[in-house]
């Protein structure tokens, strides 16, 4: 395969040439209307038909051509937000800045300094591709691009009924090309809030200590990978130090569906900085050791601090100690047969609002009846802290089918195309397949994609070779299904 040394080289590919325009337009979650409207008045200089709704969901048709014309419908789905996650220290606005891309061998990326938006773009950009091109046989399609799906899910949630025209769907929102995905976690966010007092006394010195280069990665499909919790992992700090310091403010992670990267405390001490050195010294040595297979890049540091807030009272700091320590975060449950986490949560946030602290977390399960068994525990851990516990944006799972007649019709054509053999899982993310299945019983749904990885972390990497012959082969599948 041609090897791609340019962005501009990489633009001849039709599924890059789209992808890297979705690049150049800022599209967190909540915040979809420029792209929707940009890819609205796209479908509309094709001739196509197009709605959106209010929540800036599009539904695009387009009529089956070149021998496809008669075939049964088919829904292709993805969604138009991406997770903002960005390197420590990195200048860059992602309600304004284009995505800094670049290719790095046969990867884009950004070098590590944001997140690619590879996550859903790269579906996005397939979808695209496949409507705007009259050569290729397919039969109708059904396109629907969804927003808000790596928060609260409220853009499908909201999706009209009407807008599931066929009875077969394609989720592009997978992140590996050698699997069919046929099932997948629901889930909940909830907010542990609790009050803290402070007090007017400060020991001498003033310190801002960090715990920094942990791989952070998706709550959901990297839970199980022990990339660790920099949250978690500052609180043994905390407790280490506990006698000697006093805790002004704390705050770790960006988002609860990230498992996190940093953290960090304002602190005050009588210990001087040689002193807090060398115990940071002596933890990160610790770490290093626990884990060592990228011990390189876990960095624990001090650097003065001229912070004015007043210190946290000791009991509760004590509290915010105990709470972490108690924390329900990781895996909890493993399906035997297929060997995926079908139980998880992840402590993705801690930070101090209005003397409040609030930890915010993403649990992620099969059953419904699972999310509320986390929660449940949660809530018991703020009932003995005097703590308030609120959960939100619940989205349901997505039972696998085992007559899947679309997913072995898949199957077949692309194991014969790509010779290679396709594994199907349940994964332990959540997609937006539960919402359509609710909506339409009766849908037959898959979930596909190419090859990237990184997800939700500033290492997030598209692999062209994949993406290409991931399209390539699409289009056999859509010539050749009935």
């Amino acid at each position: 395969m041609k090897k791609y040394k340019s962005i501009n080289d990489l633009r001849e590919v039709q599924v890059f040439n789209n992808f890297l325009k979705l690049t150049e337009i800022p599209r967190p979650s909540f915040k979809e209307k420029k792209v929707s409207n940009y890819l609205k008045n796209w479908a509309e200089k094709l001739n196509l038909n197009v709605k959106q709704d209010d929540k800036f969901n599009l539904l695009i048709l387009k009529d089956g051509q070149n021998g496809g014309e008669n075939k049964e419908a088919l829904i292709l789905q993805a969604h138009l937000d991406m997770v903002c996650q960005k390197k420590d220290g990195f200048d860059f606005d992602f309600d304004n800045d284009p995505i800094p891309v670049q290719i790095d061998g046969d990867e884009l990326n950004t070098g590590g300094k944001t997140t690619l938006g590879a996550d859903n773009g790269i579906g996005v950009a397939v979808i695209m591709s496949i409507l705007e091109d009259k050569e290729m046989s397919h039969p109708p399609i059904t396109a629907i691009f969804t927003t808000v799906e790596e928060d609260d899910f409220s853009g499908v949630n909201n999706l009209s009924k009407d807008w599931i025209i066929g009875n077969r769907a394609i989720n592009i929102d997978n992140s590996k090309d050698d699997e069919i995905i046929a099932g997948s976690n629901g889930g909940a966010g909830v907010t542990f809030s609790l009050k803290i007092n402070r007090q007017n006394r400060k020991f001498k010195n003033i310190f801002k200590i960090k715990v920094s280069g942990f791989l952070g990665g998706h709550s959901g499909e990297d839970i199980e990978k022990g990339r660790g919790n920099a949250i978690i992992t500052l609180s043994r700090l905390l407790e280490k130090l506990e006698h000697s310091i006093e805790i002004l403010d704390i705050n770790g992670g960006t988002f609860r569906l990230a498992i996190p990267r940093e953290c960090y405390a304002i602190i005050s001490t009588d210990l001087d900085k040689n002193e807090i050195d060398n115990i940071l010294g002596d933890f990160e040595k610790e770490l290093h050791y626990e884990y060592n297979s990228f011990s390189d890049t876990i960095c624990v540091k001090s650097e003065e601090s001229n912070s004015e807030q007043e210190a946290i009272k000791s009991e509760d700091f004590n509290k915010i100690i105990n709470i972490i320590k108690l924390y329900p975060n990781g895996i909890f449950e493993v399906d035997p047969k297929n060997h995926v986490v079908i139980s998880s949560n992840n402590l993705g946030e801690i930070k101090i609002e209005d003397d409040c602290v609030k930890f915010i977390n993403e649990i992620r399960a099969m059953e419904r009846s699972q999310v509320e068994y986390t929660y449940n525990k949660i809530s018991t851990i703020a009932g003995i802290y005097d703590g308030n516990v609120e959960i939100y944006a619940e989205y349901p799972g997505w039972r696998f089918n085992p007559n899947s007649k679309l997913r072995n019709i898949y199957k077949e054509i692309f194991e014969k195309e790509l010779n290679k053999k396709l594994e199907i899982k349940v994964s332990p993310a959540g997609l937006e397949a539960g919402y359509l299945i609710n909506k339409n019983p009766s849908l037959d749904i898959i979930s596909v994609g190419p090859n990237h990885t990184g997800l939700h972390s500033p290492s997030e990497s598209a692999n062209i070779p994949s993406v290409i012959n991931f399209y390539e082969t699409f289009k056999v599948f859509l010539r050749e299904i009935d």
